[in-house]
């Protein structure tokens, strides 16, 4: 996914960086879907699929479908209301256990000196951008206090590092405020050799977690 590739809407030139960010910061779906449609049209020409997956996952956090054959004949059952409000709870019940499994195998990684690969109070940063891109248990953009009250609730056998406010919220200092998609693509050209240590064990962890939360149904 090349951000500064240019191509014409209309008669004016636009690069895709402005794109992605007019359809990322759009407040209706109208808006979403009218910036989401040269976008993809730029990844069917392109054959960028890095492009395509990335407007997916916008779509999804932002509650939207980009494309679903409709079918007339599907239809859901009726619940009663006692049956959704089980149906509700059971789901949550559900999606935190397997969040708490996947949060524990990250705890249990070891780095090549057998040490944990999670142990700093930033490497949370990792947790809540995958939480946020897959919408694990309802997480969103900017709910620090949601996502903190979330992890207490999950009860963790084991805990690498501190979860705090302070911490989580200066994520909006980093390239980690991005989906993790678009990490990889924000890294500085001036980076530090120590600084690019640092970013791989994020990225490994983010990499690793959506791996396991993909695998267990998120």
């Amino acid at each position: 996914m090349e951000l500064d590739d240019m191509f014409l809407m209309g008669k004016r030139p636009i690069t895709l960086r402005l794109v992605l960010g007019l359809m990322e910061d759009a407040d209706n779906s109208l808006e979403t879907y009218r910036w989401a449609t040269p976008a993809l049209l730029h990844s069917i020409h392109t054959k960028d699929t890095t492009l395509s997956d990335y407007v997916k996952e916008v779509f999804e956090q932002k509650g939207l479908t980009p494309y679903k054959p409709y079918k007339e004949e599907e239809q859901t059952e009726k619940l009663s209301a006692e049956e959704q409000l089980k149906k509700v709870k059971m789901d949550e019940f559900m999606m935190r256990s397997k969040a708490k499994i996947a949060l524990e195998e990250l705890m249990a990684l070891k780095d090549a000196k057998g040490l944990p690969l999670f142990c700093q109070k930033n490497h949370w940063w990792a947790v809540f951008r995958i939480f946020v891109d897959l919408q694990v248990c309802g997480i969103r953009e900017n709910r620090y206090k949601e996502f903190i009250e979330l992890i207490e609730k999950l009860q963790l056998n084991k805990v690498n590092a501190e979860l705090d406010m302070a911490t989580l919220s200066n994520i909006t200092q980093d390239i980690f405020r991005f989906p993790f998609t678009m990490w990889e693509l924000k890294v500085p050209k001036d980076a530090s050799t120590r600084w690019l240590t640092a970013f791989e064990r994020m990225n490994q962890l983010a990499e690793t977690l959506k791996k396991s939360l993909r695998m267990k149904g998120f």
